[in-house]
């Protein structure tokens, strides 16, 4: 599944006295998202499914996967839903990035958090400029330094309403995107998959009034070179 991550400022603060505890909210439901290209909210028990699952959630300092400072399997991270949004609580390990991290925390020098996730279920807007997450599956919370929407959050928008449009999975579309704008070689089914999508599109701009569904150009530019190679 393709991975996305949102942020919070202002929710992450130190627990207790020696401040190698954290708490704060890592998602909050039913507030409508800053302007990502569409703007989107969580709906209350998004995450209920995925905590259940008993998977392994990580936390760590700036997705950083070398600086782990907590595991749900370990026990060191605790995620719980109440009716605000999702609340986590970190119990800090002895490391020197880890005691760092609770200095500038208690300091007030950081106070962002984000978490990466990936969609279930979710509905969008006939426009696709709303979109309501239902069901999320959670990878993983990280604090944060420098609060931002990472990876391809504008593009989302793009490839869903692409997909809904042209009848194609959602899901195998953003992959073959993925691979294409990462170099990676393409697998037959991908290739098809992305050179179906500029016919479909450009069939239903020229069957129906409304606007064909938006194809970056770059895109549509690595897509008719992969044509040209085909030939």
């Amino acid at each position: 599944m393709t991975v996305e991550y949102r942020h919070l400022v202002d929710e992450v603060r130190a627990a207790d006295g020696d401040g190698m505890t954290l708490t704060g909210y890592a998602a909050r439901f039913n507030s409508r998202s800053e302007d990502m290209g569409f703007r989107e909210w969580i709906e209350p028990g998004a995450f209920t499914k995925t905590l259940r699952s008993r998977n392994d959630v990580k936390a760590l300092v700036n997705h950083d996967t070398s600086m782990v400072i907590g595991s749900t399997r370990a026990g060191t991270l605790t995620l719980v839903e109440d009716e605000k949004g999702l609340v986590d609580t970190v119990a800090l390990p002895e490391t020197t990035y880890a005691r760092d991290l609770s200095v500038v925390v208690g300091r007030g020098d950081v106070n962002a958090q984000s978490f990466g996730f990936s969609v279930v279920r979710d509905e969008w807007s006939k426009d696709y400029t709303e979109r309501r997450l239902i069901e999320v599956r959670l990878h993983e919370v990280s604090i944060v330094t420098f609060p931002a929407y990472k990876a391809t959050s504008a593009t989302v928008r793009a490839i869903a309403r692409l997909a809904h449009r042209t009848g194609q999975d959602a899901e195998a579309l953003a992959d073959a995107v993925v691979a294409l704008e990462s170099g990676a070689e393409l697998t037959d089914d991908q290739a098809s998959l992305l050179l179906e999508s500029i016919d479909r599109s450009r069939a239903a701009k020229a069957e129906e009034q409304d606007p064909a569904p938006t194809i970056p150009a770059t895109l549509q530019a690595k897509v008719l070179d992969l044509a040209a190679k085909a030939l």
